[in-house]
């Protein structure tokens, strides 16, 4: 897909990061950056499912401090000449990752969750938020939140927000206004009739879709 696009971007949602290892992560992200020309968003979560964990030998009670741990990592394979670390889930001396993603420091990282740990790595180390189970009306008060954690750990700049949406322009409006950057939708019912629907979609929505500002609910 990337070999025949040029504009579009690609994405995980979500990538369960806290199963793998930090190397085998950094390694699939910066592939799909380089080959992509630097399109890659990368969409990751905690994991709902113990028995995930279970099968990998993994413990469910500590991912939250694994997936952090894990970011981190794969953020210093990213951006730093050398790593070289011994935390509580990974341990490896000194080590040089090459070739470096496209985009630096590394491709937008986008945090899948709906909970306050999630709130808080999209804040605090993410570029993007991806709620899993809420509705468009309860955004603008995470914005609010995202935005206060945000400027507790004086980092610039705001959380960009993904999030399913239905197909018709009026919800898409509702959407931009509470906060939400980037909507997924599905503008067809069934396989065959993804093309007509995707046309549809882009003669009659799309360009209008694109051009709605997106709002700044709390702020």
């Amino acid at each position: 897909l990337a070999g025949r696009t040029e504009r579009i971007r690609f994405g995980t949602h979500v990538y369960n990061i806290g199963l793998r290892h930090p190397f085998v992560v950094a390694r699939a992200v910066t592939t799909l950056d380089v080959v992509s020309g630097g399109r890659a968003e990368f969409g990751v979560g905690a994991s709902w499912l113990e028995a995930e964990w279970e099968a990998v030998g993994l413990d469910f009670a500590t991912r939250g401090r694994r997936v952090d741990e894990a970011i981190a990592v794969c953020q210093r394979l990213w951006s730093d000449p050398v790593v070289e670390h011994h935390g509580e889930n990974f341990d490896f001396g000194p080590v040089m990752f090459e070739p470096k993603p496209v985009q630096s420091p590394w491709p937008p990282m986008h945090i899948g969750g709906d909970g306050a740990a999630a709130l808080r790595r999209a804040a605090l180390v993410g570029d993007g938020w991806i709620p899993m189970n809420h509705s468009v009306e309860q955004i603008p008060a995470a914005v609010a939140r995202l935005a206060e954690l945000r400027e507790g750990a004086e980092r610039p700049g705001t959380v960009e927000i993904t999030m399913g949406v239905p197909v018709e322009l009026g919800d898409l409006r509702r959407a931009a206004e509470a906060g939400i950057g980037r909507a997924l939708v599905r503008p067809w019912s069934s396989g065959r009739q993804t093309i007509d629907g995707l046309r549809r979609f882009a003669d009659e929505v799309l360009i209008e879709a694109a051009a709605l500002p997106v709002g700044s609910p709390g702020q």
